[in-house]
């Protein structure tokens, strides 16, 4: 019989630490038996749930990313003790051997459930905390769990520098990439269509959520040398947030600004894409404009982006600069800051031998800590230790960065 693993999830529409949870779902199929638990129902829960994977929902609650008032505090406690001893009831009743918490929000009730029923617990780190408050309780709890996965250096040391007991248990594992279908995307460098020289196309890809920067973009497109601005082409692919009236605003302020800076003809909104690929292959360069509290620690756009062959302007923050160097395979800006941004732009929109120079090494840059087979694996070797007393057998090693 499988051995169970209960998968706590903090929400149920697709983005990146879904994706990589999708990566782990797959990498221990075939030994141990999932049971993924959402805030609610949504796009991720349907899709795993046609998969026939267990599903079910537990009362955690939606909240809107950024800091938090008193009150929503307060619900955010009552339910985080609902939500424990639901799953309390799951681990005893499933006969749960391992609690997998991937995601900040879903961990204290994961971290009491499986300490009250005595399993043991791995927590997954998708981001680069940047509130105090939310770096003192995870760096606390942190000592509550057997194992710590985090997708960059920089989001473990975040935890780290606040507890250093947390080093010995931390593991960095890059996040794997892979393409819409689930297939690791080609390694031979993509043929861009034929499109008119003059124009350089910037891709955006990610969330439409302040966050991300992409207001920061827009302005220094519209500080542009006059010359160039004439020059280029803007892709947004991505959309809000379901049900987050926070994004819905932001994003109709972006598509306002886009009118005020007279590059309605230069900007195309293409939304909420399952495949992605297509469009890496129409960009010269993809731009991560994100915030420095944005938490931004491995984003799966930049990797994808240096997969394809595609060089990245990006802010100097989180695990950005892990994979991107400056002048090599991307350019690096200090975040929130438009007016270098602009600087930086002109600089690549002008200089035809510095676009080609950084494309030519953007895909060189991409290299094994991003494989999907290593990441798998890494991440079932973990699982495997703690679900199992016995020494495990594999003849692969397991790669494994330690963040100490």
């Amino acid at each position: 019989m499988k051995r169970k693993i209960l998968f706590l999830e903090q929400q149920s529409w697709l983005s990146g630490a879904q994706r990589v949870l999708e990566s782990v779902l797959d990498a221990t199929a075939e030994q141990f038996e999932p049971i993924v638990a959402f805030p609610d129902e949504g796009p991720f829960s349907r899709k795993l749930a046609e998969r026939n994977i267990q599903t079910l929902t537990y009362p955690l609650g939606f909240y809107q990313t950024g800091r938090k008032s008193r009150a929503e505090m307060l619900e955010f406690g009552g339910r985080t003790l609902l939500s424990a001893f639901k799953l309390m009831r799951v681990i005893q009743r499933q006969d749960v051997g391992l609690v997998y918490i991937n995601g900040p929000r879903c961990m204290p009730a994961g971290v009491l459930a499986a300490r009250l029923m005595g399993r043991p617990a791995l927590f997954h780190l998708h981001l680069t905390l940047v509130r105090k408050p939310e770096i003192m309780l995870v760096a606390s709890l942190g000592r509550f769990v057997s194992t710590i996965v985090s997708c960059s250096r920089a989001a473990a040391a975040g935890i780290i520098r606040t507890n250093r007991g947390l080093a010995r248990k931390t593991h960095v594992l890059y996040n794997p990439i892979v393409n819409s279908a689930g297939s690791a995307v080609d390694s031979a460098r993509p043929q861009r269509p034929a499109s008119d020289s003059s124009v350089v196309t910037l891709g955006v890809v990610g969330r439409i959520t302040k966050p991300k920067g992409q207001r920061v973009l827009l302005n220094a497109l519209g500080r542009l040398d006059p010359k160039n601005k004439a020059k280029v082409r803007v892709i947004f692919v991505g959309a809000p947030s379901p049900d987050n009236s926070a994004d819905s605003t932001y994003d109709q302020r972006l598509k306002e600004c886009v009118t005020q800076f007279g590059l309605k003809t230069r900007v195309e909104w293409i939304g909420y894409q399952k495949d992605v690929a297509p469009f890496y292959r129409a960009m010269d360069v993809l731009v991560q404009p994100s915030l420095s509290n944005s938490g931004e620690s491995m984003p799966l756009a930049v990797l994808e982006a240096l997969q394809h062959g595609v060089p990245v302007i990006a802010s100097w923050t989180g695990g950005i600069p892990e994979v991107i160097r400056h002048g090599s395979n991307g350019l690096l800006v200090p975040p929130g800051d438009e007016v270098a941004l602009a600087r930086t732009l002109d600089r690549f929109l002008q200089d035809a031998s510095l676009r080609e120079r950084l494309r030519a090494r953007a895909q060189l840059s991409f290299d094994d800590r991003f494989s999907p087979e290593n990441f798998k694996t890494s991440i079932h070797g973990l699982i495997w230790k703690l679900c199992t007393t016995t020494q495990m057998e594999n003849p692969k090693a397991i790669r494994e960065e330690s963040a100490a």
